[in-house]
Parts: structure tokens; C-alpha cells; sequence
């Protein structure tokens, strides 16, 4: 009973975190990029395009949710057959949530005509909602799942490159059809967004990993199990130049550790060779 019931507050978590990332994704479109003419790429890309070039045929344009809904509606159907029906139920989820959110959003223009402004709000803002839907495990479809469906066929190109060819293209295209600099700055936004939703995820098991080769390895293994109560593992290594054997040790310990650990370093023995570097994601104990 215990883990059934741990498993629906999981689902329960995951719907609620695809409804908030999908409605901050809508928002930077509709609050920061459309008003601002930012073409960032993705399926919204498309339909901010579309929008703009159907001002003068339909009033307001065609609106950016029947957009994102016909252009993925055709690319579920290829990947129903092609990837299989779960993974189409997963995205197909989050792409529909994505559609009902444009299509009650309204238009603002939050930055306010400065592009700066406009690509800080919209990559911080839409960052944060993509890091919300990929803590899922889903995607919201758009030119990621054209990237995976386009990668059966061309095996030679990794998801991400292909996807960086579609997105640089509507990019591109933005270029041409609203002007260089909301393309600029564009440009800049998906870089930010790279940044905030990798910060976010990454983030969430941020710690530091170190290595120690030490002739005081005892006494520091000692600190790190006893002072600092975390685990630590010896590993032998053999010096190439000396030829001597010694322990090195390693271990993985919070942000805010690090500075005690190299105090202790320090202290124990100022001639030791330490290795700190980033562990993105640490799972167990």
C-alpha cells in the first residue's frame, strides 16, 4: 500500500509540474517572444512566423495554439507508428497542454520593447518551465520530436544535432521574415534558456566530487567518515614517475563541504594532490 501510494503522489507531482512548466513556456511566447517578434525556433517559433504573416489576411493572425497543435498533430501520427504509443501518450500530454495554455494566455508585452529585457525574461521564464516538464521525463513534442523522428532515418546524426539544424533554421527564417535583431537576440534567449533549465535540473543533485593522493590518506579518510559523516572509497594507484604505491581516495560531498574538506587537506598534509570537480547528478547513499 505504501508504494502505491507513493507512486500516485509521483503522478500527481509530475501532472502538476507539466501543467506549471507548460503554462511558463506559454507565457514567455505569449508575454515576451511573440510581442517582441523573437523567432527562438521550436514549433512556437513557426507559429509566431505564421502569426505575423497572416496579420493582414486573418484578423490577429492564425494564433500561435492552432499552430503548435497542427504542425504536432501529424508528427504523433508518424511517431504512433514509428516510436510506439507510449512514448506518443507521455509527449502527446504535454504538447496539448502546451496548445490549451497559448490559446488562454493573452498577448502582453512584459519587457516592454527592450530586447534585452525581452531575452533575460523570456530564457529565465521559459528555462524554468522546460526544466519542470524534462523533471517529467516528457517533452512538449514540437521540433524535439521531429529531431527523434528525423534520427531514425539519419543514424549518422546524433537528436541534438538534428535538432539544432531544425531550430537554426526557423532561427533563420526569423532572420529574414522579422529582422536581424530580434534574430540576435533570439539567439541569445536559447542560450539562456539552455542555461537556466540545465541549471534547474542539474541543480536539484548538485554536489562536488573529489580525489585525494595523499601519504596521510588514513587520517583524512578518518575526517571525511567520522568529522564530516560521508562515505569515502580507497582506490590503489601506483605513481608512474616514483614508482611507489599509495590510496587514493575519493568522495563526494555537498557545495557548502568543500572548504572544510580542503582545510582538512590542508592541515593533515599541505603537499597532497587534490582533485575537486562538478558531480551534476549523484544517486545513492
Amino acid at each position: 500500500m505504501v508504494r502505491v501510494h507513493k507512486k500516485r503522489k509521483e503522478v500527481v507531482r509530475d501532472y502538476i509540474l507539466l501543467i506549471a512548466g507548460t503554462g511558463l513556456i506559454a507565457l514567455s511566447v505569449q508575454a515576451v517572444f511573440d510581442p517582441m517578434g523573437m523567432v527562438t525556433g521550436g514549433f512556437t517559433g513557426i507559429g509566431i512566423l505564421l502569426r505575423r504573416a497572416t496579420l493582414g489576411l486573418i484578423p490577429g493572425g492564425i494564433p500561435l495554439w492552432f499552430t503548435n497543435l497542427a504542425l504536432n498533430l501529424p508528427a504523433f501520427v508518424a511517431a504512433w507508428f514509428l516510436m510506439g504509443k507510449v512514448f506518443v501518450k507521455r509527449t502527446a500530454i504535454a504538447a496539448g497542454l502546451l496548445s490549451a495554455w497559448l490559446a488562454v494566455i493573452p498577448v502582453m508585452d512584459l519587457a516592454k520593447g527592450d530586447y534585452l529585457l525581452a531575452a533575460i525574461y523570456g530564457g529565465l521564464i521559459s528555462g524554468a518551465g522546460i526544466a519542470m516538464v524534462f523533471r517529467t521525463g516528457n517533452a512538449t513534442g514540437g521540433t524535439d520530436l521531429l529531431a527523434s523522428l528525423l534520427h531514425l532515418r539519419f543514424r549518422n546524426y546524433s537528436v541534438a544535432q538534428i535538432l539544432l539544424v531544425l531550430d537554426g533554421a526557423v532561427i533563420l527564417a526569423g532572420y529574414y521574415l522579422v529582422g536581424a535583431r530580434p534574430a540576435l537576440y533570439a539567439i541569445l534567449t536559447v542560450a539562456i534558456v539552455t542555461k537556466v533549465s540545465d541549471a534547474i535540473l542539474d541543480g536539484l543533485n548538485y554536489s562536488k566530487m573529489i580525489f585525494v593522493v595523499s601519504d596521510k590518506s588514513t587520517e583524512i579518510a578518518e575526517h571525511i567518515l567520522y568529522e564530516m559523516d560521508r562515505g569515502c572509497t580507497a582506490i590503489p594507484a601506483q605513481g608512474m614517475y616514483s614508482d611507489e604505491m599509495r590510496k587514493m581516495l575519493f568522495c563526494v560531498v555537498g557545495k557548502k563541504e568543500v572548504l572544510d574538506f580542503k582545510d582538512c587537506v590542508k592541515e593533515l598534509d599541505p603537499h597532497a594532490f587534490v582533485i575537486v570537480t562538478d558531480a551534476n547528478e549523484v544517486l545513492g547513499e
